[in-house]
């Protein structure tokens, strides 16, 4: 266990550069005395890391160290050839790279794994896009992928933000969610914001640069957004009665209980009574209303329309 920490805890220095011991901590899901342990240890063992002290300082490496890492495990040659996502590549003009440089570390593995490589993709398939997938295309992608590169500012226009010019700024990184793209950037009062690409209506890179916060991590700040966005989100918890094939229509917020023949329980959570009254309807009597009893009578009430209009 302590050698597979070890390791990562290398990796991590080799790829994200100086990180402190509170933000390798995090990482490694580890205390920072496990941590201190650790880079002691790796400096007993040979390895060139060092500290630096003061105001923004941290543990590094020297920068010309390279370890020389080749025991990938079976399942860790699949993980990395599974688990490439062909049109986030092509969005960002690097699906015809990534192919060459699946090529190249496949030529690159020993006998062994690279059967393993190859099983991987002739055999698994990951696919992100549903079956009425509606891709929405990156306009702006390659202009904001520009400017988180260069952390450069940009000037954009968004949906319904109010007043007529663009406003600046800061991007920190893009995240693609299924097939939608999101733009992660600072305001210029330090707030950190989310914009959809597709509702960007005018994107402009400035000359003005910024300088990237050092403690800013992407994958930590969208899993937070996520979490506070379904915090925020509206809840309209229902009790439902619902036919097998129409189950799948449905997500069950706990295990589903058997009714009768050809029939569940299913607890679900809709925005509002709109929505769920319409998503019933939409069964054509394969669900069934338990509860709340406002939604029965808005289903029935709903039925009748529709029944005396036809």
């Amino acid at each position: 266990m302590r050698a597979e920490r070890l390791l990562r805890l290398l990796l991590h220095l080799q790829t994200r550069g100086q990180s402190t011991v509170a933000q390798l901590a995090a990482a490694l899901e580890v205390s920072p005395r496990t941590i201190q342990r650790d880079l002691d240890a790796l400096s007993l063992a040979g390895v060139p890391v060092y500290s630096i002290r003061g105001r923004g300082g941290g543990w590094t490496m020297l920068p010309d160290y390279r370890s020389r890492l080749t025991g990938l495990t079976p399942s860790e040659v699949m993980s990395v050839f599974v688990g490439a996502t062909a049109h986030v590549l092509a969005d960002l003009g690097l699906d015809a790279s990534s192919e060459l440089a699946v090529t190249k570390l496949i030529a690159s593995l020993p006998e062994g794994t690279r059967r393993e490589a190859e099983y991987a993709r002739q055999r698994l398939l990951i696919d992100h896009a549903s079956w009425d997938d509606r891709r929405e295309t990156p306009r702006w992608l390659d202009l904001c992928r520009q400017a988180v590169w260069e952390e450069r500012t940009l000037a954009i226009r968004y949906g319904d933000e109010p007043g007529p010019t663009p406003f600046p700024v800061e991007p920190l990184g893009l995240v693609a969610k299924t097939r939608t793209w999101y733009l992660v950037a600072a305001r210029t009062d330090g707030r950190l914001r989310t914009y959809r690409l597709s509702r960007l209506t005018s994107a402009e890179l400035t000359d003005r640069p910024f300088t990237r916060p050092a403690g800013f991590d992407l994958a930590t700040y969208w899993a937070r957004s996520q979490q506070d966005f379904q915090a925020s989100r509206p809840s309209y918890p229902i009790v439902l009665k619902v036919r097998d094939h129409a189950v799948r229509r449905f997500r069950p917020i706990t295990p589903m209980l058997p009714a009768t023949d050809g029939w569940w329980i299913v607890h679900a959570d809709l925005e509002n009574r709109h929505e769920a009254c319409a998503a019933v309807l939409a069964q054509a009597g394969a669900a069934e209303v338990v509860a709340p009893p406002e939604l029965v009578t808005m289903v029935r009430d709903a039925a009748r329309q529709i029944a005396s209009a036809h």
